[in-house]
């Protein structure tokens, strides 16, 4: 390898004069003319702290899978509605807020048929039954549900048809987290039997 250098370097004095040459090393087989570039380290990814956009699914009563307990009521053409923190997809399955879910929440609302047409909806009318669940990722996790009449907000059907209702609901759920403007996807009665159900 000396001689080599040793060669190399009389050519370059001869060719460039008296002027000083550096020879840097080489150990890895790269030349000072092709620096290998160190890949740069990967950017860690941003995490999303956005939650979830809500989300919300309609279905008639007589629509429900056989063993829901919607199925009981009376009147099949009553409109359940199913507000979620998260997307669902038909048909629409009650949630059980646990510290492990968290956070999470869900709003099902039964409207009677009679009132389920365009308009604003008191949802202390006592023909509407709500059920909710919660569940916050605190240090100490906050769990709570409820069901019943009388609660309170306003749900405005703004437009229905039949694969979708345009709808505002104001003061609603257990720390008003369900308010909002909802697109609702209406489920129909070919989903009765989807797989599992």
């Amino acid at each position: 390898m000396k001689p080599m250098i040793l060669a190399l370097g009389v050519i370059a004095i001869a060719s460039t004069g008296c002027d000083e040459i550096v020879f840097e090393p080489v150990f890895d087989g790269t030349f000072p003319s092709n620096p290998v570039t160190p890949p740069s380290p990967s950017e860690p990814e941003e995490e999303d702290d956005d939650p979830p956009t809500p989300s919300a699914l309609a279905m008639r009563a007589g629509d429900a899978p056989p063993d829901s307990d919607y199925r009981m009521i009376e009147d099949p053409d009553t409109l359940l509605l199913f507000f979620n923190s998260d997307v669902q997809e038909c048909p629409p399955t009650v949630i059980k807020a646990t510290c492990e879910n968290a956070p999470i929440w869900q709003l099902i609302l039964t409207i009677p048929s009679e009132l389920a047409v365009p308009g604003l909806i008191d949802l202390a009318e006592q023909r509407i039954f709500s059920n909710e669940s919660l569940s916050e990722a605190t240090p100490s996790c906050v769990l709570g549900s409820r069901g019943g009449i009388g609660f309170g907000g306003t749900l405005e059907i703004v437009s229905t048809d039949e694969t979708s209702l345009f709808v505002k609901l104001r003061g609603a759920g257990m720390r008003g987290q369900a308010s909002g403007d909802y697109t609702v996807q209406r489920c129909g009665a070919a989903l009765e039997t989807a797989p599992g159900g």
